[in-house]
């Protein structure tokens, strides 16, 4: 992770009443393991800017509710200019739609993603959610989705995807938005959907998900191409056997894209981060905390 991202995050979660850092070894203790009440954020955007440019971002930073725009403001002002606009129509339509800057890097897309989702559960609480992440040319990135009843899912953007482009700007009382947004949220028992980049990457996630169905929600594969990967534990797993969990995985995922570094970040049930496990080609872990 960056140290801008890093920064913004320790930075904003100071300022907020009541808030501190949350932890993120990869086993704590059972009673606290998977729960967090940290809103996270960004760093003030520099006060300095003339009148024209504020409110070209205003323009850019829409909502549909009075909610929805106060949430869509809370980005404009505090993202320090890692979010280029907002659409927002989460308190009805469940949706949140951010175009990201040229400056933030891949390694900080994940992050700032779990910041906002985070971020938005707490304006919007028991709300089902789905935030999607668009690179600066509108192209889809990363979604994450949010059920109260299943946490936070990251699904990354497929290899030739059909996806909604970000264009689509929210207005007040859009009827289509809304019902687009009811086709895409997540039902309370839907199936969390397996992923990759590529096939060789949804071949691998399948066979994961099939093997530890106990113990994985779900799992996104970026192997092929980046040696990344990701995934979510169920609630019956403890967090003691998270690190033999990543290591399995990651021994299965060595087996199948040979001599090259692996990375895998580990999600709790409710879409926090436990921790990040590397493998190198020669089969050592390491954890980073």
């Amino acid at each position: 992770m960056s140290r801008r991202i890093l920064n913004a995050l320790v930075v904003f979660a100071c300022a907020m009443p009541g808030c501190a850092p949350a932890p993120s070894a990869p086993a704590p203790a059972r009673d606290s393991a998977y729960r967090t009440s940290q809103r996270p954020g960004l760093p003030p955007v520099s006060s300095r800017r003339d009148a024209a440019s504020v409110d070209q971002d205003q323009a850019r930073f829409s909502g549909v509710t009075a909610d929805d725009r106060r949430f869509a403001e809370f980005l404009r002002k505090n993202s320090g200019g890692m979010v280029r606009q907002a659409s927002v129509n989460a308190k009805v339509g469940g949706q949140i739609r951010v175009e990201l800057d040229n400056s933030v890097t891949p390694d900080d897309t994940l992050p700032l993603t779990k910041s906002l989702m985070a971020g938005a559960r707490k304006d919007f609480p028991g709300q089902p959610l789905t935030l999607s992440m668009y690179d600066p040319s509108g192209a889809p990135i990363l979604k994450a989705i949010y059920h109260p009843d299943h946490g936070v899912q990251y699904r990354i953007a497929h290899e030739g995807e059909s996806a909604t482009r970000r264009d689509d700007t929210a207005q007040s009382d859009d009827t289509a938005n809304r019902n687009t947004a009811e086709r895409d949220r997540p039902a309370s028992a839907a199936p969390l959907t397996r992923g990759g980049s590529t096939q060789a990457d949804r071949n691998f996630a399948e066979w994961a998900e099939e093997h530890g169905k106990t113990y994985l929600r779900y799992v996104q594969a970026d192997l092929e191409r980046h040696g990344r990967l990701w995934f979510g534990v169920t609630r019956e797993t403890r967090p003691t056997d998270v690190p033999e969990l990543t290591r399995s995985l990651l021994e299965g995922a060595m087996k199948e894209f040979p001599r090259r570094e692996l990375m895998a970040t580990v999600f709790d049930p409710e879409g926090e981060k436990i921790g990040r496990a590397r493998m190198s080609a020669d089969g050592r872990l390491s954890w980073e905390k």
